[in-house]
């Protein structure tokens, strides 16, 4: 029996679609055309289209580095100069800053929140004048500056507050500001001073420092005390303010007259009767259930003069030991004056030099909003005094026109200076990740203004307490009485509801919240542009050298025409002569942009050694930035490669599409 025949099964190749197996001799002849010396002329063409690719690359790769450098560099002396975050309230000064600080430290990932004011002054020396613009910060915020930034002299850690040495019963005051006025709240092992500043104009003024907690770790407490200002005629509070053990709990200005201060200690509520006149600023000390007062100095201090007011809480005998050698046993509170050195400033770099001072010399401040019309005498010598400050240090931020114009002085210095009262300009916030600043701005929003309702329920003992004295009482005559039932208590809320919400400013909130981004927008724009229009250049150097693969590949087509033809006529395909050249001309590509890529890197490795010298006044900046990122290789090699690529199958389909015969007819 015969086998059953089986028909020879043959392979059959499209004319476009050759087998995987052939692809090997379509990358031998690719490398045949690199590696061929038969035409200078065409070896000559390839060389120069590697070296433009590789030019361009170099080029581009530069450019993006010095661009980020000067991005990076903006914004690390950004950061390092100035907060993180402004916080104002639309169109008027902070009365309430400290309450507003306190609020913001609970949000998550605060670093640093300190209150400040923010004037444009005239400073003068005995070798110049320049305007400036002087920011009041506290003394931690002078001693947070980088290191780098210290150009002569030492950065002031003490501020305002005296310089203090604390045995048993014995205290040692070393040095204080002059015009200068610190209550010291003195304890068994502590000594809290606070400073006293003037009111403005036509008020009084009281300071409420909460004394208990000092020297003992902080409590956490469920409750939400309050200190609260009382006419002696009425129930209704005049101000209030959340109770901060160990600190400045509140600063009023009010007219002149008796008022009632009350707040809550043990379980119980306490009152203590104040008498506040004009131009004068009462200190009043809490401690548990008592309130040490210390009154204004009985006769005006020079303005040499700094004046401090020991508190002995315990009510013991307290030696105090001033500067000059002097000691003073003190029971009550009273005023110790003594000399006292000017308050220190810190000044730009090129500030300093167009005042032509040197660090220990003298500068005067003069500012237009500065409160001078008060009638106190005594007020406006203080203020008089707080206009001479002494250069204690001179920093860099790296900015040329910042550096031109900065001036540092301690909070309560500019305070005292500007004769406002105590009030800042804005509170400044430090948080940990500065890039995602411009996000958190609702978070602080939130933080400032919570809903009515927790804005009400806050209030509501009180409240309370107003309802039930209404139930005995009219006002005034009108017939208000207390709710009687659930209907009046609801219409009651609603009420209180409405009234807050027509409250709130049309735009929905009464803060505004600037990031540094926002506060350095001119220069951020401006470095964002630059990169963008200088990369353009170096991008068109590559697409020109890309270009010229493209002319590249036409001379080696011509140049091969002869082989092409007989390729095509041995079987070969269009497909196959495609990637020949493609191949061909993406080696080219690839073999520039590996050389750029080198000769770039090793360019920006030498900028960075050598330090390339810049004019601050024009780049703000006075060496050149140079930043290496790998996404600086990639985005050029990636760019490189694309437009070679699209170069090179473009030439490929060129050379594809010539027909063989007439190929073969030009031989010679």
């Amino acid at each position: 029996m015969l086998a059953p025949h089986h028909p020879r099964q043959e392979v059959v190749h499209t004319q476009d679609q050759p087998p995987r197996t052939a692809r090997f001799y379509e990358l031998m002849l690719a490398g045949r055309l690199l590696r061929s010396r038969r035409s200078l002329h065409l070896s000559l063409v390839t060389a120069m289209s590697v070296a433009g690719i590789a030019l361009g690359v170099a080029a581009l790769i530069v450019v993006l580095a010095v661009n980020t450098g000067f991005q990076v560099a903006f914004q690390d002396r950004i950061l390092a100069t100035y907060p993180h975050l402004v916080i104002m309230r639309r169109g008027v000064d902070l009365r309430e800053w400290r309450d507003v600080q306190d609020k913001l430290r609970h949000v998550p990932g605060v670093r640093v929140v300190a209150p400040a004011t923010y004037d444009d002054m005239m400073l003068s020396a005995a070798g110049g004048r320049a305007g400036a613009i002087v920011r009041g910060v506290p003394a931690a915020t002078i001693s947070g500056l980088p290191e780098g930034a210290v150009v002569a002299g030492k950065l002031d850690t003490q501020g305002e507050m005296p310089i203090l040495q604390q045995q048993k019963g014995q205290l040692r005051i070393v040095s204080g500001i002059a015009s200068a006025r610190h209550v010291l709240a003195v304890g068994a092992d502590f000594a809290k001073p606070f400073a006293i500043l003037p009111p403005g104009n036509g008020s009084a003024a009281l300071v409420v420092f909460d004394a208990d907690g000092c020297g003992q770790k902080p409590v956490e407490t469920n409750q939400d005390p309050g200190i609260y200002l009382l006419e002696p005629s009425g129930t209704d509070p005049l101000r209030r303010s959340h109770q901060m053990p160990c600190a400045i709990a509140a600063s009023w200005e009010v007219l002149g007259g008796q008022y009632v201060v009350r707040w809550q200690s043990g379980g119980a509520q306490r009152e203590q009767t104040v008498e506040l006149h004009e131009g004068e600023t009462l200190a009043l000390i809490l401690q548990e259930s008592q309130a040490f007062a210390v009154l204004p100095p009985t006769e005006p201090l020079s303005p040499a003069v700094a004046a401090v007011a020991p508190v002995p809480l315990d009510r013991q005998p307290l030696k105090v030991t001033l500067p000059d050698g002097v000691e003073q046993t003190v029971t009550d509170p009273q005023w110790l004056g003594f000399a006292g050195e000017l308050p220190a400033m810190a000044l730009g770099e090129g500030l300093a030099k167009r005042l032509q001072v040197k660090v220990g010399d003298e500068v005067r401040a003069v500012s237009p909003l500065r409160g001078m019309d008060s009638g106190d005498a005594g007020q406006a010598a203080a203020q008089s005094a707080s206009g001479r400050f002494r250069v204690a240090t001179i920093i860099r931020t790296g900015f040329f026109d910042h550096d031109q114009r900065l001036a540092l002085c301690d909070f309560a210095a500019a305070q005292r200076f500007l004769g406002r009262g105590d009030l800042a300009r804005w509170v400044e916030v430090r948080v940990d990740d500065p890039i995602l600043a411009a996000e958190r701005a609702d978070a602080f929003r939130a933080a400032l203004e919570p809903t009515e309702i927790g804005e009400l329920l806050s209030d509501a003992k009180m409240l309370h307490e107003r309802l039930v004295s209404l139930e005995a009482d009219d006002i005034s005559g009108m017939a208000i009485r207390a709710p009687t039932n659930t209907v009046a208590v609801v219409d009651n809320w609603v009420s209180a509801f409405r009234a807050a919400r027509q409250m709130r400013p049309r735009n929905g909130s009464a803060w505004r919240v600037i990031d540094w981004q926002e506060m350095n927008r001119n220069i951020f724009d401006a470095a964002r542009m630059q990169k963008i229009a200088m990369s353009l250049f170096p991008f068109i150097i590559v697409l020109v050298a890309a270009l010229n693969v493209v002319g590249t590949q036409a001379v080696v087509v011509h140049e091969r025409a002869r082989e092409i033809a007989i390729i095509r006529a041995m079987g070969g395909t269009r497909r196959s002569v495609a990637a020949i050249f493609l191949v061909q001309g993406l080696a080219v590509g690839l073999m520039g942009t590996a050389l750029g890529l080198a000769v770039g890197g090793l360019a920006c490795l030498l900028l960075d050694a050598v330090g390339y010298p810049l004019d601050p006044q024009v780049y703000l900046i006075s060496r050149l930035p140079v930043l290496i990122e790998a996404s600086t290789f990639v985005i050029a090699g990636v760019a490189a490669t694309v437009l070679a690529f699209a170069a090179a199958w473009w030439s490929a389909q060129r050379a594809a599409s010539r027909a063989p015969v007439e190929a073969l007819r030009r031989l010679d």
